[in-house]
């Protein structure tokens, strides 16, 4: 059952609900699964100033549920930002059947994946650096890889085949907010070829590299190619990589994590970019 009420100090209309056989509840609780998300374009967020971001960015938010024992923390992030969404108190007990973490903080979004991103934006050119995932596979990375190209003011994330769900809560997590800012695309290889017909090279690491990233110049239109965390790039894409590249590791360890290596290359990008230009 669902109770409607009017805050006195809050001029929004929210709602209560009790019972997890509510139908809003039991559709959110399928956004939990990758299948349902994809379905409905539609992905839960959690937390006050994870949430809060999410507002701030501009991105369009369907529904939005709290426990009243943190309406301080509602009124702090969430209220200020409000443009009509959907508001539902809920027990923490019913908040819980929507979580995904051991100690949820108080407060869940259904969130609107970016159409706009997955359209290819109106200008998807403006920017010299995207990255291409060869079927990455850990949330962690692609989290990281995320906040990294964000920080590095990277074009975009272009998503290959059988590269992990980026809507999934790990990711999310780990991203820290710059999911929603870094345009994601989910056609990643119709992306690639129309990037590459504008001109931007196909750059991989590799063990054949004859060069190190310090010594090419990564300062002009470029899509840095991450591979699995397994088996690598693909042998298709080594085949069409037109700049291979390594990264110096002195110290002899075989590898970087995947993350790490693109880290390095795109923030080695933007110092090469800022001596050429700036």
């Amino acid at each position: 059952m669902i109770y409607r009420t009017l805050k006195d100090l809050c001029p929004m209309t929210e709602f209560r609900i009790e019972s997890k056989s509510n139908p809003v509840i039991k559709m959110a609780k399928k956004l939990k699964e990758k299948k349902y998300r994809n379905e409905t374009r539609l992905f839960l967020v959690e937390g006050f100033r994870f949430l809060e971001e999410a507002l701030k960015s501009g991105k369009k938010i369907d529904k939005i549920f709290y426990v009243p024992e943190k309406e301080e923390d509602f009124r702090k992030y969430i209220e200020p930002n409000l443009k009509g969404e959907e508001i539902y108190s809920v027990p923490e007990a019913l908040l819980k059947e929507l979580s995904s973490t051991v100690h949820p903080q108080g407060v869940i979004g259904v969130v609107h994946m970016d159409e706009s991103s997955d359209n290819h934006g109106a200008d998807p050119f403006r920017n010299s650096m995207y990255l291409y995932l060869d079927g990455l596979q850990d949330p962690g990375n692609l989290g990281t890889i995320i906040r990294s190209a964000h920080a590095a003011e990277a074009g975009g994330i272009l998503l290959g085949k059988n590269t992990v769900d980026p809507y999934s809560d790990k990711v999310l997590r780990s991203s820290m907010g710059s999911i929603f800012h870094l345009p994601l695309y989910r056609d990643g290889d119709m992306m690639l070829k129309k990037l590459q017909n504008q001109g931007y090279k196909l750059a991989v690491t590799s063990l054949d590299a004859t060069r190190s990233i310090y010594e090419e110049d990564l300062a002009q239109n470029l899509i840095l190619v991450i591979g699995n965390e397994g088996s690598g790039v693909t042998k298709e894409i080594q085949d069409n990589a037109e700049m291979l590249l390594k990264i110096p590791m002195p110290g002899g360890a075989e590898s970087l994590n995947a993350a790490v290596a693109a880290s390095v290359i795109l923030f080695e990008k933007v110092r090469q970019t800022q001596e050429k230009y700036l």
